[in-house]
């Protein structure tokens, strides 16, 4: 069986809305090597481009954007989920710029990516020091779920998730990252396949994702830091450095497990791990 690896990009690969920072870079390039990966994101293409470089692009299996609704493999566009958002949706969320709190605005704020909505109060033309300040903000207050919740509740048909820092994304219900699955199943059948994203709590934009996987046999899922933090993709370079996935036990689906085996990226817990993972094999050894 091969490890098929499937990676988040804002947040789990990169910086929020920055490029892969250069160790990182240099790593994944010689990683990549030998390894068979899919990129999945929230955002479009161009704005994936924006954040990976094309050498790390360009050896990817195929690229999910917009949510898993945009599907590219070999310089093709192999299908693409289109969606007209309803209008009174627009309205509702251009009531909710006008109404937050929050006093600062960029522009940009309703972003119509045709197979899906990207909502942010502060807008998506924000500088890296606004954005900050919001994601700040929205720690403390909820907002964004707030927001979410209630769109969830007026429109049932649609689902409202949370993505990077300062954003909302929209589309009609099974339309997520879940749907990538299939796809990369197809592909590659009989392997076992690792998601790491930076929103796989609830309420997140790889929680469909990552919810499916943890109900699927060979599927593992791992966080990539805390959602409240900046350094996802610094626990996605020690879980590929240290080949934290090797000897995954099968009695815990994911590193938000809160028994025993507590699954744990700092590097000064890498050897409490691994006795860990020792104990449960000679447990399985002795009842086998």
């Amino acid at each position: 069986m091969k490890n098929i690896y499937i990676f988040d990009v804002d947040g789990t690969l990169t910086p929020s809305r920055k490029m892969m920072t250069d160790d990182f870079v240099e790593f994944f390039k010689e990683w990549s090597e030998n390894n068979i990966f899919y990129l999945v994101s929230g955002s479009d293409i161009k704005k994936m481009k924006e954040q990976v470089p094309l050498q790390i692009f360009n050896k990817a299996e195929g690229l999910f954007t917009c949510g898993g609704n945009d599907y590219r493999a070999d310089g093709y566009q192999l299908y693409f989920n289109e969606f007209n958002p309803p209008k009174d949706l627009i309205k509702f969320l251009e009531d909710k710029v006008y109404s937050s709190e929050y006093p600062y605005r960029a522009g940009n704020h309703i972003e119509d990516r045709k197979s899906m909505v990207n909502f942010s109060i502060i807008g998506r033309d924000c500088d890296n020091e606004m954005r900050e300040d919001y994601f700040k903000y929205d720690n403390e207050t909820n907002e964004r779920k707030q927001i979410a919740d209630e769109i969830n509740k007026k429109w049932p048909k649609l689902e409202a998730v949370i993505g990077g820092q300062i954003s909302i994304d929209i589309a009609p219900k099974g339309n997520d990252k879940s749907q990538i699955l299939f796809h990369i199943k197809t592909e590659h059948p009989g392997q076992k396949y690792f998601f790491i994203g930076d929103r796989t709590m609830e309420g997140g934009n790889d929680y469909p994702l990552a919810k499916l996987m943890e109900e699927t046999d060979d599927c593992y899922v791992f966080q990539a830091g805390e959602p409240s933090d900046k350094n996802g993709y610094k626990e996605t370079y020690k879980i590929l450095k240290y080949k934290i996935y090797e000897g995954y036990p099968d009695f815990s689906k994911s590193p938000r497990f809160d028994s025993v085996e507590k699954f744990v990226t700092e590097v000064k817990n890498i050897d409490i791990l691994k006795k860990e993972m020792s104990k449960y094999e000679k447990w399985k050894n002795s009842n086998s």
